[in-house]
């Protein structure tokens, strides 16, 4: 079932990276063309930052689901089993923390925002802009949640997801380049 809701968020992630991607592109394919025939949109330099910063954020989110971020994953899995265990449960532990601190203030940041809003789009006000970073901030709070178990497991289990990732990118090119060479040696 957990497997089942972290496929779904995954998407649903995946999808809003994608529109926001696309988005973005035709902004700047549309604010380029335009400007070419000498008719710049005011309000492209806001929308664009506005696309990419909730893309950096969503993003982001992505990355931790698949745990793609930065970590010490040598350092846990070098320690013994149970150092290894403690020591990736606290980690855990500062992230939650930490996107909880970032949900708080960000909502918070969200009531003084409402009273502004953007400079050629008066219509947008800056806490629906802004309402990326508590929105971002709970879904990295849910996918740690539903990554916690894997992560914890595979720190007990001594397994460092980036070198497997790594071995099992040289073993392919290995694959990949004796084919070529069987290849090679039937001509």
């Amino acid at each position: 079932m957990i497997a089942l809701i972290e496929r779904v968020l995954l998407l649903c992630i995946e999808t809003i990276c994608l529109l926001l991607l696309v988005g973005l592109a035709l902004a700047v394919i549309y604010s380029t063309s335009m400007r070419y025939f000498g008719a710049s949109p005011s309000w492209y330099d806001e929308i664009a930052s506005v696309l990419l910063a909730w893309l950096t954020y969503f993003g982001a989110s992505y990355a931790l689901f698949l745990r793609q971020h930065m970590s010490f994953s040598g350092i846990v899995t070098a320690l013994p089993r149970q150092a290894s265990i403690g020591l990736a449960l606290f980690s855990e532990f500062l992230v939650i923390t930490y996107f909880v601190v970032v949900a708080w203030f960000g909502n918070a940041v969200l009531a003084v925002a409402k009273w502004d809003s953007l400079l050629s789009l008066r219509w947008m006000t800056l806490d629906i802009v802004q309402s990326v970073i508590p929105i971002s901030a709970v879904l990295m709070i849910i996918g740690t949640l539903l990554t916690m178990p894997r992560a914890v497991r595979e720190a007990a289990d001594g397994i460092d997801r980036e070198h497997a990732e790594i071995e099992q990118a040289i073993a392919d090119a290995e694959r990949e380049k004796a084919a070529m060479a069987r290849k090679e040696d039937r001509k």
